[in-house]
């Protein structure tokens, strides 16, 4: 494993994990501050990629089972004296100047060290004690600290006995450094504001105007709702036949997986029929106008995402043809039609408007 490795799983992994909680995250803004943000976009995609890299580089990479016995016989105790490091720097050729804080491996180790925890310390403060200065440097130092102090155990108990001995070292100057690190966050935490700062946003239960990005954004979400579902509910059919020694090619599971497909824009049939609207556009509080009728809401099921999967899924003569015409539809009726209602909106002859508008009858801002 090399020493981008762990950096490489935790984007990789990170970015799996903010996909998949996308659209609960994007509902959640859009009632908290009435809007998405690509600021805290940023920032939650970065804390998610960011938790998992404590994760990668402190434990990985594990050992293999072959290891264990050897690395049991060469494991050291726990280095419990404070300040050692100084001697390690000493031992690798002390330090001459700036560049030596990297060419020396010791030195460069507790740089890395320092560094690794900063994030932590800011967004501690940032999330929790923005505002208040001693508490939020407080409790974001503490919050280092104890972070470290659980990594340093799994480590000292070779993640929690899962292995007979230590496979890392404990080393209460790796705890130092992560606390300093955190502390460091704690101080330059103000940084995050100019990042998610909101430059005189109205309040959050103000109507907002129905954009481009917004209703682009809604209808992303509708897609990637069914794909998601579709392929969690495929995933694990195919995994629990596999499992139970069950032959995919038999006529069961060949049915079975056919099916599935059809579940997602189900649901979604179900949730159009009983709201008026589609998961993506309550996401982004959006909602029909007037309230649509029983066929209106089966067209723009029929001529929006709904459809879209439904011939997707079908894999039949056309369908393919189909499902490709109404994803051109879509795009373009997002550009071309009043209001940004798009061509399923269309074909139903109804309006999208924000939800918030009629409830609180005020002026639409941007």
């Amino acid at each position: 494993m090399t020493s981008a490795t762990p950096a490489v799983i935790a984007l990789l992994v990170g970015s799996a994990i903010a996909i998949a909680g996308l659209v609960p995250w994007a509902a959640l803004q859009y009632r908290r501050r009435g809007t998405l943000g690509v600021g805290n976009a940023v920032l939650a995609f970065a804390t998610v990629v960011y938790g998992l890299a404590l994760v990668t580089y402190t434990l990985l990479p594990l050992p293999d089972t072959s290891e264990v016995a050897a690395i049991c016989r060469a494991a050291s105790g726990p280095q419990l004296t404070p300040f050692a490091f100084v001697g390690d720097i000493a031992k690798e050729g002390g330090l001459s100047g700036p560049r030596s804080l990297l060419a020396n491996p010791a030195a460069a180790q507790v740089v890395f060290n320092v560094i690794l925890f900063v994030p932590l310390g800011m967004l501690v403060r940032h999330v929790f004690l923005h505002g208040r200065f001693l508490a939020g440097v407080v409790v974001g130092t503490v919050a280092g600290f104890l972070v470290s102090l659980l990594i340093e155990c799994t480590q000292l108990t070779g993640d929690w006995f899962l292995y007979p001995c230590s496979y890392r070292l404990f080393d209460v100057d790796d705890l130092l450094a992560n606390t300093t690190g955190a502390l460091v966050g704690t101080l330059v935490s103000p940084v995050l504001w100019v990042l998610v700062r909101h430059r005189g946003e109205p309040s959050s239960d103000l109507p907002r105007r129905v954009t481009i990005w917004r209703r682009g954004f809604g209808m992303f979400c509708d897609l990637l709702a069914m794909v998601l579902t579709t392929g969690a509910l495929v995933s694990i059919t195919s995994l629990s036949f596999a499992l139970a020694g069950q032959d995919l090619n038999s006529t069961l599971a060949r049915v079975l997986l056919a099916t599935l497909p059809f579940v997602a824009p189900a649901v979604q049939l179900v949730v159009v029929l009983a709201s008026g609207r589609t998961l993506g556009e309550a996401v982004v509080r959006l909602r029909p106008e007037p309230r649509p009728t029983a066929w209106q809401r089966l067209v723009r099921w029929a001529a929006g995402s709904g459809g879209w999967a439904t011939a997707t899924a079908a894999a039949l003569p056309f369908t393919g043809l189909l499902a490709f015409a109404l994803a051109v539809a879509a795009v373009i009726g997002l550009f071309a039609t009043r209001g940004r209602r798009g061509f399923a909106n269309v074909l139903a002859r109804v309006d999208v408007v924000d939800e918030r508008a009629a409830r609180e009858g005020s002026t639409e801002r941007s």
